[in-house]
């Protein structure tokens, strides 16, 4: 085993330094804050990493356990560093310094980045445990951007499953996996209109995600296809052209459309909306960095004590992995009861659709598939989403097929 130190500005740069110089199975032991002084003899604060790499390996297990090894004491080393931010942050008084607040957080920082390193090392070693064909999955998991992590237990479970059949052929290992994953992908089917009284359903979602576009979509599904009495209701009156762009879609529709720019606005449009079957409510979009916004928005949807309503969050499907996870989180702050994709026209690939229905434990409702209205929408169905994700291609389904169900 080799064993070095390594010295950097961050653990972004450690990181890399560790990559080139012992290669990608190298795992870290330890890390810690130390002060060194440049050439000119200024006092910098540096981090010093001590990672490990196996040169020797004498069975085909051997990369597993020194990964498993290296990452288990990683873990220790993080719940170390994690107990003492706690600590500083617990220590805090109004008084503090910004430049201590910046300071935790790029500590902070560090330590998610060493879990993702101890993670992806450890999808990476318990991928190799199940075997060629298994492997090869997993290798298409990973190019179709289902996180490592996820594709490493989809991998595990499915050789669980094979693991009492005498002999397993790529063909009945797809069909395995494909199960496991369809049992993990939730769907909620369309939305369910009520006996008596309205249903309303509110679209919420980061800006350009197409909000506008797939309301008009359910609506005329519901009022073309299902023939059923809808109304329109818009909060977004700060975007240029909003309003107009839903009025358009409206009298097209010929459907009601009321303005509102404040909650109790809001709530009484949809009172006088009350001999409708559905209420469709549009929102601006709110940037997830935008606190201002972001609150403002959660002004109009957090009181459900004296009405209820649905909150449809839209995500793009083509939205990187690491941007999803910051979106759901942020308007998780909201109580959100189902997804919905858009724009899989524009995916290269759809492992994000996976990863975040399993991340967030929300089912989806609907995909949407282009810009037509009111063709390109369908009803989620988990086969559709595993299918997708696993040919890693995208094809349109039929204007029938795809209102099946409303």
């Amino acid at each position: 085993m080799r064993v070095k130190r390594y010295e950097a500005e961050n653990m972004a740069e450690a990181l890399r330094m560790i990559r080139e110089d012992l290669g990608p199975n190298a795992f870290v032991l330890s890390t810690r804050r130390v002060q060194k002084r440049d050439r000119m003899g200024r006092l910098r604060r540096m981090i010093e990493v001590s990672a490990a790499s196996d040169v020797v390996q004498t069975s085909a297990s051997a990369p597993a356990r020194a990964v498993s090894g290296g990452s288990d004491r990683a873990i220790r080393e993080l719940k170390a560093q994690l107990g003492e931010i706690r600590s500083q942050m617990a220590s805090l008084h109004p008084g503090v310094q910004p430049a201590q607040i910046e300071e935790l957080k790029q500590q902070l920082e560090e330590v998610k980045e060493l879990v993702r390193l101890a993670t992806d090392q450890w999808a990476k070693s318990s991928a190799e445990r199940h075997g060629p064909i298994l492997q090869g999955l997993f290798r298409r998991l990973q190019r179709a951007d289902v996180d490592e992590r996820l594709a490493a237990k989809l991998i595990g479970l499915a050789s669980k499953e094979l693991s009492s059949r005498p002999a397993v052929d790529e063909k009945e290992a797809l069909k395995v996996l494909f199960d496991v994953m369809r049992r993990q992908t939730l769907v909620s089917g369309p939305i369910q209109l009520l006996e008596s009284g309205p249903k309303t359903v509110i679209l919420v979602g980061p800006t350009g995600v197409g909000k506008t576009t797939t309301l008009a979509k359910l609506a005329a599904q519901y009022s073309m296809v299902a023939k059923r009495r809808v109304g329109l209701l818009t909060i977004d009156t700060f975007r240029i052209g909003a309003v107009e762009q839903l009025r358009i879609y409206a009298n097209i529709l010929e459907l009601p459309l009321k303005v509102a720019s404040t909650p109790e606005q809001m709530r009484q449009s949809i009172r006088e909306y009350q001999d409708m079957d559905l209420v469709l409510v549009d929102t601006g979009g709110r940037s997830q960095k935008d606190r201002a916004k972001m609150a403002e928005l959660l002004n109009f949807v957090s009181k459900r004590d004296d009405m209820y309503y649905e909150l449809h969050l839209l995500l793009g499907a083509a939205t990187k992995n690491r941007d999803l996870i910051e979106i759901t989180r942020e308007f998780g702050k909201m109580v959100i009861d189902y997804l919905i994709f858009t724009k899989l026209d524009e995916c290269n690939s759809f492992g994000g659709i996976f990863n975040e229905v399993v991340w967030t434990q929300k089912p989806i409702s609907y995909l949407t598939t282009g810009q037509n209205v009111p063709d390109d929408i369908e009803v989620a169905e988990s086969s559709r989403i595993v299918q997708l994700v696993l040919s890693n291609t995208f094809r349109k389904r039929s204007p029938t097929a795809s209102a099946k169900g409303l």
